[in-house]
């Protein structure tokens, strides 16, 4: 039987960070509910505290770019990444979806709370290598996307 869900997870150089499963339409308040109780601690456990080299990267989605949610991650002192506007390719977390989509097609969920379950734990399966490996390629991701003047380029 039918359903959706919708997903929000992070990862850092060497940490797969935690998932939020939800449903129904995100605004950006509901957006910073969902980052606001996953993103601190993750933040906190993936980088030493005076590490101040990284940035938050989302895509131009309307509630991740709301003024609701800019306001509340510079409140928290969060540096995001600018966004080309057509370039989804170019976030490594793109490559974790598709890993997840492709088990699930060979999983194929037959209802809402078993998909939940398989989500979960093909999420709990991903590596530390493998999200390092992921964010080491963003050099030459970024490289691309300059080739494309910020446009969409080849899957990576």
């Amino acid at each position: 039987g039918g359903g959706s869900i919708s997903v929000w997870g992070c990862m850092a150089g060497g940490a797969r960070g935690p998932l939020v499963i939800y449903s129904g339409k995100v605004n950006g308040p509901a957006y910073v509910k969902i980052i606001e109780e996953a993103l601190p601690s993750f933040i906190e456990n993936a980088f030493d505290s005076s590490n101040k080299n990284w940035m938050f990267m989302q895509d131009n989605a309307p509630p991740h770019r709301s003024k609701y949610t800019m306001k509340w991650l510079q409140d928290k002192d969060i540096k995001v990444m600018k966004w080309p506007a057509t370039s989804p390719d170019l976030n490594p977390i793109e490559n974790l979806w598709d890993h997840i989509d492709k088990k699930l097609t060979q999983m194929k969920p037959t209802n809402v709370t078993q998909l939940e379950q398989m989500i979960q734990t093909i999420w709990s399966g991903i590596t530390c290598l493998q999200c390092k490996t992921l964010v080491d390629s963003m050099p030459r991701r970024i490289n691309l996307c300059n080739n494309c003047l910020g446009g969409t380029f080849s899957k990576y």
